[in-house]
C-alpha cells in the first residue's frame, strides 16, 4: 500500500456503465462519432486477503465509489487519422458515510495514427492532454489540480479470429502546481499485456496484467510501483 510500513492487501474493481453512442456519420471528409454516457464504479480493499493493515487499522476504512458523467466526440479523418476530445465530471464518495471528498472536472483531447502493420495485426500511437480542476475536503480545496500529458504505443494482433493479443506502453507526465511548496512534477511509465477471446461478436472475455512506476521530484510525494492483473466479461447489446 505504501512504501513505508508495507502491508499487503487486496483491491476489488467493480464497474457499471451505460452509454448512448449513434453510429458514426459523415461529416465533411471523414466521419464524427459523438457519445454520452454514465459511469459507476466500487473500489474495495481487502477482500480475499488480510483485513487490517499495520498498526491495525481496517483496510476497508478506505473503501470508496466513482461517480463519471462524460461526454466525447471522434473525428475519423481519411489515411488512419483520428481526432478526439471528452469532458468528465467525476465525483468520489466514501462508502461508509456516502460523504462527498473530491469532485473533479476534466476536458481533454487527443490525436491517434493507426498503421496498418500486417493482414491481422495494427500498430496505434496516441497522444492526449488533460486538465483537472478539483475540489478536495480537507483545505486547500483545489491542491489536487493538475495536467497531464500521455504518449501511448500498442499492437493489436488477431492470432485467431477469435483470438487478440495486445501489447501496450504508455508514459504520462503530470504537473500538480498547487499542491506543493515546490511546484511537483510526476513521470509514470506502464506497460503491459491484454488478452481478448471472443466467444461471439458480442460475448467476449478479457484478461490483462501490467506493470506501472511512478516516479516524482516532489520529496513529500510517494514513489511507487505497481503490478496489475485481472480479467472482465463483457456482453455488448446493439440496437
Amino acid at each position: 500500500l505504501t512504501q513505508n510500513n508495507k502491508s499487503p492487501g487486496t483491491e476489488f474493481v467493480n464497474s457499471i456503465q451505460a452509454a448512448f453512442a449513434p453510429t458514426a456519420y459523415k461529416v465533411g471528409p471523414g466521419r464524427f462519432s459523438p457519445q454520452a454516457g454514465y459511469l459507476s464504479q466500487w473500489f474495495n480493499y481487502g477482500l480475499g486477503g488480510p483485513s487490517t493493515a499495520k498498526g491495525g487499522g481496517p483496510i476497508n476504512a478506505v473503501d470508496f465509489n466513482v461517480q463519471t458523467f462524460y461526454g466525447s466526440a471522434k473525428y475519423q479523418f481519411p489515411h488512419n487519422w483520428t481526432a478526439f476530445a471528452e469532458f468528465d465530471y467525476n465525483r468520489f464518495l466514501s462508502q461508509a458515510n456516502y460523504e462527498q471528498f473530491y469532485t473533479e472536472y476534466v476536458p481533454s483531447a487527443g490525436v491517434q495514427r493507426l498503421f496498418q502493420v500486417t493482414d491481422n495485426s495494427l500498430l496505434s500511437i496516441g497522444l492526449v492532454g488533460d486538465y483537472h480542476s478539483s475540489w478536495t475536503i480537507n483545505p486547500p480545496n483545489d491542491s489536487q489540480d493538475r495536467a497531464d500529458g500521455i504518449f501511448s504505443v500498442s499492437y493489436a494482433w488477431q492470432i485467431t479470429p477469435r483470438f487478440v493479443v495486445q501489447p501496450y506502453y504508455q508514459f504520462q507526465y503530470t504537473y500538480y502546481h498547487r499542491n506543493s511548496s515546490v511546484h511537483n512534477n510526476q513521470y509514470q511509465n506502464s506497460f503491459g499485456l491484454s488478452t481478448a477471446y471472443y466467444f461471439t461478436p458480442n460475448l467476449s472475455l478479457r484478461a490483462f496484467l501490467g506493470d506501472a512506476i511512478n516516479n516524482t521530484d516532489d520529496p513529500l510525494v510517494q514513489k511507487y510501483h505497481a503490478y496489475n492483473i485481472g480479467a472482465d466479461l463483457a456482453y455488448t447489446i446493439h440496437f
